[in-house]
């Protein structure tokens, strides 16, 4: 089984407050469970691949919660803010088509001049 802590998340990123940690528990949870019908064996993954997928669907929801795609503040005349990498953009639990490669998913259907030999 792979474990994942709120630990490893920060570890990649910043110190989590309490809150924070509680959220990415939940998510951990989610994400491995996400994972374990996605990839097929994944609990006999590497452990250490296994933990830093999990780790950074957690931190792309964790980064942009809220899911949005541009995001603007203004005070009096002065505006901040500009457009969030499509990576944290959706604000969804997912695992990027890198991610499944590393766990050893292969995209689905031939891609164009593949050629598979026979087994």
């Amino acid at each position: 089984m792979v474990v994942v802590t709120p630990n490893d998340v920060a570890a990649g990123w910043r110190p989590l407050s309490d809150a924070e940690a509680l959220a990415a528990a939940g998510l951990i949870a989610e994400a491995v469970t996400l994972l374990t019908v996605t990839v097929p064996g994944f609990d006999s993954k590497d452990v250490g691949v296994a933990r830093l997928v999990v780790s950074r669907m957690v931190r792309r929801v964790m980064k942009n919660p809220d899911g949005y795609r541009i995001r603007n503040e203004s005070i009096d005349d002065y505006t901040e803010g500009g457009t969030v990498d499509s990576a944290l953009s959706t604000g969804e639990l997912y695992a990027s088509t890198d991610e499944l490669g590393w766990l050893g998913v292969r995209a689905a259907g031939p891609r164009a001049f593949e050629i598979r030999p026979r087994s």
